[in-house]
């Protein structure tokens, strides 16, 4: 095999032990994190290393470089890996699409509906060639147990994690750059099914919120899939499950079971996953909150207002969230009206997510992509892409 050259972006959890472990299996990675994080690639740019553990490859990886320069790590990339906080999908956006040039491949994992953003600001900057896509999240459950350098896998994701490209029609491109470097990709039939069937999206604020009592008073000595997925937390989940199905099937498409997804993520039944599953969360701003209600539950909520499918149970989460967090996630959280898909109607809805655009006049033209602001992460703080 012939190893790929490959940049991850994001220098957390998730994008540390992406770089170290295609390192390990032969190509070349290179990792670059924002500036104002430069900590966390810091023992990477001096060593030339990151310390792998777990389940995976293990041992000592060699990167080619860690920096802040978005520049030095994309130039030459064959895939772009994106492994950075969704929070942060509209900055990178901004900074990456001037960079990129023909043929290349810019992957987020996961995506939230975030390759919506990156493609839409490829086209308004005429980056022909350049393909876009998401998955439905990271290839492994890991953390940085060691600090800065090093990762810990401590599961393997697949068999059939979800893929696609925005267009769809550049799916089967995206399928065959990733032969040899993740084999447990399948292809979905458009970007939607990714962005909505990331399991994080349910379980991570079910359990993080019905549970806040218990993190807080334990200091965070807490472990959510093991003590905080009950019966009655488990009805929540199943609630908003069935709220996504409705919205999948008014799509035109055949919806999956969360359990279904879990499955084909994780490979285990949720009841096996609790005994292998990692501590956290520890605060209610943990990402848990602070990411996946803003980009991923209150972009669900919006598609189903545009569909007229009722979303009472996401609508009460995201409300409890922001009465937690003195925030308003509805508000500032990532909606069809903030990746300018406000004036698109419900019936042209699927055409978008498979074509990349709709037919003229169908489109709000207004504000466009992330969330609104520029802000490179919420208060959950260093770009941590995956943490279960």
């Amino acid at each position: 095999m012939v190893g790929r050259k490959i940049a991850v972006l994001g220098g957390g959890n998730g994008g540390t032990a992406m770089a170290a472990d295609l390192a390990l299996a032969g190509h070349s990675c290179r990792i670059f994190e924002f500036p104002e994080y430069a900590a966390n690639i810091e023992p990477i740019a001096r060593t030339g290393t990151i310390k792998l553990t777990g389940v995976a490859r293990t041992g000592t990886a060699k990167v080619e470089r860690a920096s802040t320069v978005l520049a030095e790590i994309v130039d030459g990339s064959e895939l772009v890996m994106v492994a950075t906080q969704a929070l942060s999908h509209q900055r990178l956006a901004e900074e990456l699409v001037p960079l990129l040039k023909p043929g290349q491949i810019v992957i987020l994992w996961p995506g939230s509906a975030g390759s919506i953003i990156f493609r839409r600001a490829a086209d308004a900057a005429g980056k022909e060639g350049v393909i876009v896509g998401e998955a439905v999240t990271l290839p492994y459950c890991c953390r940085r147990l060691e600090g800065p350098g090093t990762a810990n896998i401590h599961r393997i994701n697949g068999p059939r994690i979800q893929v696609a490209a925005i267009p769809a029609s550049d799916t089967p491109k995206i399928m065959e750059a990733l032969k040899g470097v993740y084999d447990t990709v399948v292809p979905a039939e458009s970007i939607i099914e990714p962005a909505l069937y990331n399991p994080n999206i349910i379980v991570h604020p079910t359990g993080a919120l019905l549970n806040m009592g218990r993190i807080e008073y334990s200091g965070g000595d807490f472990w959510m899939y093991k003590e905080g997925i009950t019966k009655s937390v488990k009805m929540v989940i199943n609630a908003m499950d069935a709220e996504r199905q409705t919205i999948v099937r008014a799509l035109g498409l055949k919806p999956k079971t969360y359990d279904e997804i879990f499955e084909d993520v994780y490979y285990v039944p949720f009841e096996k996953f609790k005994a292998a599953s990692a501590k956290g969360p520890f605060s209610m701003q943990d990402r848990y909150i602070a990411e996946d209600i803003p980009m991923g539950a209150v972009f669900t909520a919006s598609l189903g207002r545009k569909l007229g499918v009722p979303t009472p149970t996401y609508d009460a989460i995201i409300h409890i969230a922001s009465v937690v967090n003195g925030a308003d996630y509805a508000r500032t959280g990532r909606t069809l009206e903030k990746l300018g898909l406000g004036g698109l109607l419900p019936a042209d809805l699927k055409k978008f997510f498979v074509a990349g655009k709709a037919g003229e006049g169908s489109i709000d033209r207004g504000r466009g992509g992330g969330c609104g602001r520029r802000r490179g992460r919420g208060r959950s703080g260093n770009g941590h892409a995956t943490r279960r």
